[in-house]
């Protein structure tokens, strides 16, 4: 009695303490200090989220602190395992996927790999003296960004900023700055569409391809492109701009209204009173989703199942909600809902959902294919509903005083003891 008491305790004292187990794994939480989530890939563990996060995934481990310190280590069953321990941006120590040690030590020197897209990065007293390499292109700069030399498979690149600078990538291109950005040229060598361009800016540019041809009127605010792949208008930019083209159509009057079509128009993004209004659609071959955004206040999703020659109206729906933020927010997928207030943060975010919106939840109604819960000020007032059951009760501070029905059997509760059969 005196264990089954305790545990009783503890478990009341929601949300501060959180313990849960599902098919699918299991949930601890002492909040906000500390939390634990285990799944049969892994485990993510939260120390006063975003202080400190540690992840495994299958062979692979992770840690960060705050946004400076990194961990990640990419197979922990191997003897040489790639990995990092980073502490932006001064410490730099690792191993790459080919088992080569490095370290660095930010501005003083060494040596980084796999970062900033580049294969390594070598620097003594930066930005005196630098190389990177990306597969076999090397790069050498001395007191960065003014001197750059560049060689590799095909591609040439010097420069001497913003004095002078010249890239050649054989058969594409090679192109020119003068004094940048006052002066830049290129010529192109693409098969059926070659040609040259130059800009004088901010003055005048133009280019000449066999397939297209642009000028620009005071760049950037004015560019009138025709040609077989793109036709692009920018009257003046960024407050009109059109561009037609196979994978995009797009239309700005910005920042009254906008509308831009990806992919052949599987994407849908627009908006209206910019950046306030927006809504986006994503026609996928198994998924459509639709999102309507009034920022910062309000956010709609709807997930669907398309099917062919059925009105949309009628596909199915995996999932459906919305958030008015920062009052609440209320979800649905499956026979499964949730209304919960309040919705202090403005994104859907997995470690704030872990560790504290159980914090500033005020009131919550969850229904589980008919089973309806509601829980206010945390554990001052819950009850349970499922009426196919003709189950239902409620209780304030867990029994001070309650009530419960089940079936043709009622109980009262009150100072926490059972009363009725």
């Amino acid at each position: 009695m005196g264990v089954l008491f305790c545990f009783t305790a503890v478990a009341d004292l929601y949300p501060f303490y959180d313990r849960l187990q599902t098919e699918e794994g299991s949930f601890f939480a002492v909040r906000p200090f500390y939390s634990k989530t285990e799944l049969e890939e892994g485990t993510i563990q939260d120390y006063l989220w975003p202080l400190y996060l540690r992840k495994s995934f299958k062979n692979e481990e992770s840690s960060r602190a705050f946004l400076f310190w990194w961990t990640h280590n990419f197979a922990t069953d191997s003897e040489l395992p790639r990995d990092r321990n980073w502490l932006l941006p001064i410490y730099f120590q690792g191993r790459d996927v080919n088992g080569e040690n490095y370290f660095a030590l930010f501005p003083l020197g060494g040596t980084i790999h796999e970062f900033l897209g580049r294969d390594k990065i070598m620097f003594v007293l930066f930005p005196m003296f630098g190389k990177s390499q990306i597969n076999e292109v090397k790069t050498t700069s001395v007191l960065w960004p003014i001197y750059s030399h560049t060689r590799g498979d095909g591609i040439q690149r010097d420069r001497v900023f913003p004095i002078v600078g010249k890239t050649v990538l054989e058969n594409q291109y090679e192109k020119k700055f003068v004094l940048w950005p006052f002066w830049t040229s290129a010529e192109y060598f693409y098969p059926g569409d070659s040609g040259k361009s130059w800009i004088l800016f901010p003055i005048l540019g133009r280019s000449k391809l066999d397939k297209e041809s642009t000028w620009w009127v005071i760049p950037p605010f004015f560019r009138f492109t025709d040609g077989e792949r793109e036709d692009r208008l920018l009257c003046p930019w960024p407050f009109i701009q059109k561009v037609k083209s196979e994978q995009l159509d797009k239309l700005f009057v910005w920042p009254l209204w906008g509308r831009k079509l990806e992919a052949g128009g599987r994407i849908d993004r627009r908006f209206a009173l910019w950046p306030l209004l927006w809504s986006e659609n994503t026609r996928q071959e198994h998924l459509q989703v639709n999102r309507k955004l009034a920022l910062p206040f309000f956010y709609w999703q709807s997930k669907k199942l398309p099917e062919p020659e059925v009105p949309e109206e009628e596909w199915d729906e995996v999932s459906t909600g919305w958030k008015i933020w920062p009052l609440m927010s209320w979800k649905r997928a499956g026979d499964q809902s949730r209304f919960r207030m309040l919705e202090l943060w403005p994104l859907d975010s997995a470690p704030i959902e872990r560790n504290w919106s159980p914090l500033w939840t005020l009131y919550k109604q969850t229904n589980d294919d008919g089973l309806v819960k509601k829980d206010m000020l945390w554990f001052i007032w819950n009850s349970e509903k499922e009426p196919e059951a003709e189950r239902s009760e409620w209780a304030l501070l867990k029994g001070l005083l309650g009530y419960k029905k089940d079936g043709d059997s009622k109980k009262m509760k009150i100072f926490w003891f059972s009363l009725g059969k």
